[in-house]
This record gives C-alpha cells, sequence and structure tokens, in this order.
C-alpha cells in the first residue's frame, strides 16, 4: 500500500483520473478528512471537495509497480526550495 497526495485544478483533470484509475487493476480510495471513498467510482470522487488536497491510497503498487509511474501526473508537486545567500 502506498500514499500519493493528488490536487486537482480542473474538471477535466478529475474526469481524467477517473478514466485513468478504472482502466488500472487493484484498489484505490481517495481521502479527504472522514471521507474515505472508491476512486474508481465516480459518484464518490465527484463528491469530494476539490479545492483540498486529497489522499489517494494505492493498493496494488506490489503486484504492478508500474500504477504509480501512471499516477504520477495527478499527485502534487512539493516545489523545490533555493537556498538564498
Amino acid at each position: 500500500m502506498k500514499k500519493m497526495h493528488i490536487k486537482f485544478t480542473s474538471s477535466e483533470q478529475v474526469l481524467s483520473f477517473i478514466d485513468c484509475v478504472q482502466d488500472l487493476p487493484g484498489e484505490y480510495d481517495l481521502v479527504e478528512g472522514q471521507n474515505d471513498i472508491d476512486a474508481k467510482s465516480m459518484l464518490g470522487v465527484l463528491s469530494l471537495d476539490f479545492s483540498k488536497v486529497l489522499t489517494l491510497i494505492v493498493y496494488a503498487d506490489e503486484e504492478y509497480p508500474w500504477v504509480m509511474d501512471k499516477l504520477s501526473k495527478f499527485a502534487v508537486k512539493t516545489p523545490v526550495l533555493q537556498q538564498i545567500g
């Protein structure tokens, strides 16, 4: 099991995520606060608050290591910090 933080910036990105996850083997959950829903459920995903960072729990990472690569395009990009001075 692995966790990934994701944030959607457009409705097109949400629909792309749903299409991507539905085509992947294994189980996936999206967590927003106390809400834990099946990431393959279109209605469940659309019910979440997209203004927040969501946690994607991936249960298929050991059997299918390439799954994380497919999902990485939805991951929150951590800003690179530069040292000044």
